[in-house]
Formats: C-alpha cells, sequence, structure tokens
C-alpha cells in the first residue's frame, strides 16, 4: 500500500495532511485551501482550538478517553492494578501477549501520529503568519505543548515513532518521505527545547475562566518533568520542578472532590481535557465504564453500566482502613431490592469478585448515563510532589524534602493525623525509600494511567509480571509493538521494536 499523506480541513476550516497513513491523494473538503486559509486572527484561533481537539477528534472514544484502547488504560495494562472483563483486551494484558496486530496496542498509535503530523503542520502555519506578538508566540507554544503531550505518550508506550516533526516536510511532503525514528536521547532533545520555548511565551494562568483547558507554563513544565523522569535524569526533573512549585498549585483537601464535576478548575488540576457538558465530544465515558450492571443512583441519576474495570482485591488489601484514597474504591453500593435501595458489600456477596470500582469521577446530575460532563484529569499537582520526592532521594538518598513532599499527601489522606506520616529514620537507604514512593503513587495515582510509566522507570514492570506468574513477561515488553502494518508500508524504513519481530 502506497503512503498516505493527505489534507484534512479541521473543523471544515483549515486543509492539514497526515504521512504514513495511506492513499497518497489529497482529500479536499470545501473550496478553502492554504491561498486563503487562515488569514484572520479568528482563523488562527480556531486553528489552534482544533489542535486541541485532536485529543478526542470526532468522539469521545478511545485516545484520552478511559476506554481499552485509550491512553489512560493502555497505562495501565500488564500492571498489577487493572482488570478487565472483556476478553479481547483482558487475555493480552494478563499474559503479555502484546501481539502488533491487536487493536488493543495500535489504535492509540494510529490515532495519534496523525494528530503529531497536523500540530507540526500548524506550527508551519503560525510561523508564516503575521500574526502580531505576543499573541503568535503563545499560539505556537500551545500547539507545541499539545504536540509534546503526544509525544511523551507515544515514546512511553512505543519508544519513539516515525512522526514528522519538520515543518518543511508536513508543508510540502514528499511522495515516499518516512520520518526518521529518532533516538531516544534525540527524542527527549526535541520536546526539550519545545518546551523550553513553549515556558517562555505561556502564561501561569489564562486571565478568563472561558480559556481553562489551555495549556500553562505549569502544564508544560510537567510534560517535560515527567519525560526526564523517565529518562532518568533527576537533577533536570528537580530544576524543573522547582519552577512548578511556583506557580501556585495546591493539594484539594478532600481527595475524592478532585474529579467532582463542581469542583472543577481546582488548584490541584495542572491540566485536564474539559467536557462543557455530556453533550460535548470531550464528554467523560469513565462512569459507564466502571458501574456494576445492578448499579442503582440514590440521586435518581440516570446509569449506564458496562461492568468493567476493577482494582483488584490484593491492592485494595494494601491501604490503611483509614486512608481516605479509600473514598474512590467502592466496596459497598446500592442494589434494587424489593424496589428498595438497599446497601450491599460487593465483596462478600460475590457481586464484585474481581475487585474494587474504581470511582474517581462523580456524578453528573445532567447525565445521560453514558456520557458526562467531568472535565478528564491529565495531570495534578500530588503527581508531580512525589516524582519530586524521587528525583530527590536518587540525587541524595532519604533527604527531608521528600519527607516532607510525601507527608504532605499523607496528611491530605489520613486527616493531618501525626501517626501516619513518615520520617527520616524510617528509611535506611536510597532503595528502601524509592520503594516507599513507588508505592505512595499507587495510593495516590491509582487507576490514572501512571502505574506502567512508574513500573518501567522502578525497573519492576517485568519482576511484577513474574511475581504474579505471567511467564510470559520478557523485558522488551517495557515497549508496545508498532502496528504490523505500519511496518509492512514502511518497506523496510521503519524498524519494529525489538522482540516483536518472531
Amino acid at each position: 500500500m502506497r503512503k498516505k499523506i493527505y489534507k484534512l480541513i479541521i473543523a471544515a476550516t483549515l486543509i492539514i495532511f497526515s504521512s504514513c497513513e495511506g492513499d497518497l491523494e489529497p482529500e479536499i473538503y470545501n473550496r478553502l485551501s492554504p491561498t486563503n486559509y487562515p488569514n484572520t486572527t479568528e482563523d488562527y484561533l480556531t486553528l489552534v482550538n482544533n489542535i486541541y481537539g485532536q485529543f478526542r477528534y470526532n468522539n469521545s472514544w478511545y485516545r484520552y478517553s478511559c476506554d481499552p484502547q485509550s491512553r489512560m488504560i493502555l497505562g495501565e495494562i500488564g500492571t498489577d492494578e487493572l482488570y478487565m472483563p472483556w476478553e479481547w483486551a483482558q487475555r493480552p494484558h494478563a499474559t503479555f501477549d502484546f501481539n502488533p496486530g491487536y487493536d488493543l496496542f495500535h489504535n492509540f498509535y494510529t490515532r495519534m501520529v496523525p494528530s503529531v503530523t497536523k500540530a507540526t503542520y500548524a506550527l508551519a502555519l503560525i510561523e508564516d503568519s503575521e500574526l502580531e506578538e505576543p499573541l503568535k508566540s503563545r499560539l505556537a507554544a500551545e500547539v507545541i505543548a499539545c504536540r509534546a503531550q503526544w509525544l511523551y505518550d507515544l515514546g512511553s508506550f512505543y519508544g519513539p515513532p516515525p512522526v514528522v516533526l519538520d515543518k518543511e516536510k508536513a508543508k510540502n511532503p514528499e511522495e515516499l518521505y518516512f520520518p526518521p525514528r529518532l533516538s531516544e536521547e534525540d527524542y527527549l532533545d526535541f520536546v526539550e527545547k519545545d518546551i523550553q520555548y513553549a515556558m517562555k511565551h505561556l502564561p501561569v494562568k489564562y486571565a478568563e475562566a472561558s480559556e481553562y483547558g489551555r495549556y500553562t507554563k505549569g502544564a508544560a513544565a510537567s510534560i517535560l518533568m515527567k519525560m526526564y523522569m523517565q529518562h532518568k535524569r533527576f537533577e533536570d526533573a528537580v530544576a524543573i520542578s522547582d519552577s512548578i512549585l511556583t506557580y501556585g498549585y495546591d493539594l484539594v483537601q478532600d481527595y475524592k472532590m478532585i474529579w467532582d464535576i463542581n469542583n472543577e478548575n481546582n488548584e490541584e488540576i495542572i491540566f485536564a481535557i474539559t467536557a462543557p457538558s455530556k453533550e460535548h465530544v470531550n464528554a467523560n465515558l469513565y462512569r459507564a465504564h466502571v458501574l456494576p450492571a445492578d448499579w442503582v443512583s440514590l440521586s435518581g441519576a440516570k446509569v449506564v453500566a458496562y461492568d468493567g474495570y476493577r482494582i483488584p482485591w490484593s491492592i485494595y488489601d494494601k491501604f490503611d482502613e483509614n486512608d481516605g484514597r479509600l473514598s474512590t474504591l467502592v466496596k459497598d453500593y446500592h442494589i434494587m431490592r424489593n424496589n428498595v435501595p438497599t446497601l450491599i458489600d460487593g465483596r462478600q456477596t460475590g457481586r464484585l469478585r474481581q475487585g474494587a470500582i474504581p470511582l474517581k469521577y462523580g456524578e453528573d446530575p445532567a447525565s445521560d448515563g453514558l456520557f458526562t460532563g467531568n472535565d478528564i484529569v491529565l495531570i495534578r499537582y500530588a503527581d508531580i510532589l512525589l516524582l519530586r520526592a524521587e528525583a530527590l532521594n536518587e540525587l541524595f538518598g532519604p533527604n527531608q524534602e521528600s519527607i516532607d513532599l510525601i507527608n504532605l499527601i499523607r496528611d491530605r489522606a489520613f486527616g493531618a493525623d501525626e501517626s501516619k506520616r513518615v520520617s527520616l529514620s524510617m528509611f535506611a537507604d536510597k532503595q528502601s525509600l524509592k520503594d516507599y514512593i513507588l508505592q505512595e503513587r499507587q495510593f495516590e495515582l491509582l487507576f490514572e494511567g501512571e502505574r506502567r510509566a512508574d513500573l518501567i522507570r522502578h525497573d519492576k514492570y517485568i519482576e511484577f509480571a513474574h511475581n504474579r506468574g505471567v511467564d510470559n513477561a520478557r523485558p522488551y515488553h517495557i515497549r508496545y509493538p508498532l502496528p504490523s502494518f505500519i511496518i509492512i508500508e514502511g518497506q523496510g524504513n521503519i524498524m519494529q521494536n525489538d522482540g516483536y519481530n518472531n
């Protein structure tokens, strides 16, 4: 099959193309073209808004939702904190059968690689524009931050993928252009330079509440911090977190309120995909994916229940019974019995055989049961605090600042109960504190798509799989395979990830 380079109008206004994606003939959807669009300031604002739209594109599924093929679930596959009832997804997850032909592993790739190309093309248009400063640089910085998020996620799952990062190639595609797969170091270097530019031109906070959901200095810096941690550049991670700590973020004192529809745009959220309503393309599907079929809402809210994801009881049982974070791990819930809502223990009754319900997103009274208007939280401050504690320990071993950062998290979880705090004397060496932080991150960030990256960074992903009896787990499984059809279409120019060629 010939490589596709097509031009796609975003929101019926912007012509954009993707490479390495199929048929070479351009698809023109209306009479607008790069010769007459974008032109006005409003055109460029629309352009950038629709780059943000690539997080979800034309529906609420996949990509950055909670579908099994989404970024969140790909960040959980192969870990100890996920059970899925759907055989097509659960079996490869549980057995480490990461087949290059499975939609489970390649749909995120095939959706987000074209989005990177579209962002690169949008940057070229902005760069060539006559927009006035500082708007021109700010809009470029927003597109760069979007692209950096996708590059981080794609790189985390697949290693550096072949993506179009050259603006001249984006503007003037060649028929047989195959984007190179950068080395890990060059990939990080590219994102690092991009984010450094973005941080110069993004605001700490937007003046208008309507701008919530756009990238800020803190959100851009957080992406780079995560990449530094991934590459074990701990000194750089600490340095960039120095900046993040000055941007005014804080912890929401009631843990479960972080994701509540009445507490959106709170001080802990660094970046979220906004969902103004259940009708919006960004509508949230989370609750439908986790609720059991017999769930009854006491408020009378509509319920759609896929009886899906569970947190295994082995993980639930690690929690201190007084830990406030258990408020988002549901064991007891209401069912209808004799036409009366009745509270039952899902574990004791066997209704929740595979584990607890990870219910972080609260009810939306206006929901139709499937779609809700809850914003999707991608980056929050607690994550950054624990990453900083980890980086400091990597640099200096057990230290008081790492302990203080952990206690900020634990004070929230235990209502400032001093007996639940940790002390420096509890940790004899770097490894003991490192292991403690890894466990604390699971308690704090359970089912937020961070566990896989955490285990890989700590060199525990394969070890923990073996401990669960998954003998098939191999070191190369820290990367998912590239889609098999990409390798075929690449005509020898795109190499498959190690371990997947047999």
